[in-house]
């Protein structure tokens, strides 16, 4: 069996999976912080294959910053009429097809260490036109460090596939992996880095688009938001939460909260309870109504849970309330802003004083609001936010959690908790979850071994330093155009 059959059997085991439709303006197939699984929870696949062995040879895929790293040799000493040498990634853990027939453009990080030619291909789950290489590709030049946008109508099949090869437009309905490679032999080492791989909109606003202008100062809700999810703590004096929705942290020396019986959940410290997976957001609307316990250490936040486990705040965290003793305020945490004041909004004691109060967090693609009471109390736009920090809210869902730690005194009294959703941002959350949820199947027990975080946020944890300074990235439209053996290069 050649090479080709053998990649063709490899992929057979998962190229049936299920489509999801991807509708937002933008859909982020991979971003790398390891060389062997994606942001995403998607394996990152080697690719080192030839016509006849010895002509390619490979090291293992290392991260170089945010890319991962192919390094290894192409020749022609044993006579290969060809060669490849690279990968190719899936856009989630459950190997499913992404529906992409709404995009236009793909965006993608590439940088090499010689000027080269690389082979961009986008492989659907047809198993005899992976074999034989007959899904569109490009040809991109690349050298120094570049975000490159190229339009996805510049994809083709190669010349030699003819009616065989499938166009851009039937690959689209169900594409399953992004595949770079290089395929031409050189004298020296074949050295080259590939980056986030995104797929976007004519028009749409990318990741670094400036900000949608603040709303006005008291912001109703819209007609849009639909109730998606609620707890309105009704069950009878003395039970329990509910279990279909919450996990409780039960570890030695917390408390159970109880429910009053008059519509409220109340609550001890010290205590930490979260929403299951199937209730998990990337967007919408959080309203919380609360009696605020101003003397007891209290958090409400939406939580990052990414499939490979990370340090706070790289996970990322949204904070609907956040009470240390005399500091209250609501904010957002992610890597390279976990203290900034500039993410953060104190609350006064006189605005949370007497009585119930009523707290919402409003989160789009572009912008996260916070209101007390029906007034905004801050804004934060997604394009302010720094690149890194700004990844941390565009690739897994997250969770609501409830803590309440050691040493707080007063209980805290929850009227109710209700996430909302529109029909766009429902579209886009499902197009999220569907791979999220079949990555964690019934994995609630992984929670329960999540213990209740201290009062006092830990320190960022150190990064390594990097063993050479990254490049500028810039980014740029390329222009494409068919050489003379029938190939589309794109420059």
């Amino acid at each position: 069996m050649n090479a080709r059959r053998l990649l063709g059997a490899a992929c057979a085991a998962w190229c049936m999976s299920p489509v999801f439709a991807a509708d937002g303006p933008s859909m982020v197939w991979a971003e790398f912080r390891s060389a062997s699984v994606s942001t995403s929870g998607a394996p990152v696949n080697a690719i080192a294959l030839a016509e006849k062995p010895g002509d390619v040879s490979s090291e293992p895929l290392v991260l170089a910053g945010s890319a991962v790293r192919v390094a290894g040799r192409i020749a022609r000493g044993q006579g290969s009429q060809w060669s490849t040498l690279g990968l190719a990634v899936p856009a989630n853990a459950a190997n499913t097809a992404v529906n992409l027939s709404g995009y236009q453009s793909l965006r993608i990080r590439l940088a090499s260490n010689a000027a080269r030619n690389l082979r961009i291909r986008l492989k659907g789950p047809d198993v005899k036109t992976q074999k034989e290489g007959c899904y569109p590709v490009v040809f991109q030049r690349v050298a120094a460090s570049a975000e490159l946008e190229i339009p996805l109508e510049a994809f083709e099949p190669e010349p030699y596939c003819g009616p065989r090869g499938a166009s851009i437009a039937q690959t689209l309905p169900a594409v399953v992996q992004v595949e770079v490679t290089a395929n031409d032999a050189a004298d020296e080492p074949v050295i080259f880095d590939v980056g986030r791989i995104e797929f976007v909109k004519t028009g749409a606003t990318s990741h670094l688009a400036s900000a949608a202008p603040p709303p006005p100062a008291s912001a109703s809700r819209p007609a849009a938001w639909k109730l998606a999810w609620s707890d309105e703590f009704n069950a009878p004096s003395g039970a329990g939460i509910d279990e279909k929705r919450w996990l409780n942290n039960k570890v030695p020396g917390t408390t159970v909260p109880v429910h009053d019986g008059n519509g409220h959940l109340v609550l001890t410290a010290p205590f930490s309870m979260q929403m299951r997976y199937p209730a998990a957001l990337t967007h919408g609307r959080v309203e919380l109504r609360a009696k605020l316990p101003l003397s007891s250490a209290v958090r409400v936040s939406l939580r990052g849970a990414p499939l490979t486990a990370l340090n706070w705040p790289e996970e990322g965290e949204i904070t609907l309330l956040d009470n240390e003793g005399a500091d209250t305020h609501v904010g957002v945490y992610a890597p390279g802003i976990d203290e900034d004041a500039a993410y953060q909004a104190a609350l006064s004691t006189a605005q949370l004083q007497d009585g119930f109060h009523t707290i919402v967090l409003e989160w789009d693609p572009k912008q996260l609001r916070w209101q007390l009471d029906g007034a905004t109390v801050k804004t934060v736009a997604m394009a302010d936010m720094p690149p890194a920090a700004r990844e941390s809210f565009e690739h897994w869902p997250f969770l609501l959690r409830i803590e309440m730690n050691a040493g707080s005194t007063t209980p805290w009294v929850v009227d109710h908790l209700r996430v909302f959703q529109n029909d766009e941002l429902a579209a886009a959350h499902r197009a999220r979850m569907a791979p999220w949820l079949a990555a964690h199947g019934k994995g609630d027990a992984v929670l329960a071994a999540a213990a209740p975080r201290p009062a006092a946020k830990p320190a960022a944890p150190r990064r390594a330093a990097p063993t050479e300074a990254p490049a500028p990235v810039t980014r740029r439209v390329v222009t494409c155009e068919r050489n003379k053996f029938g190939l589309m290069m794109c420059y």
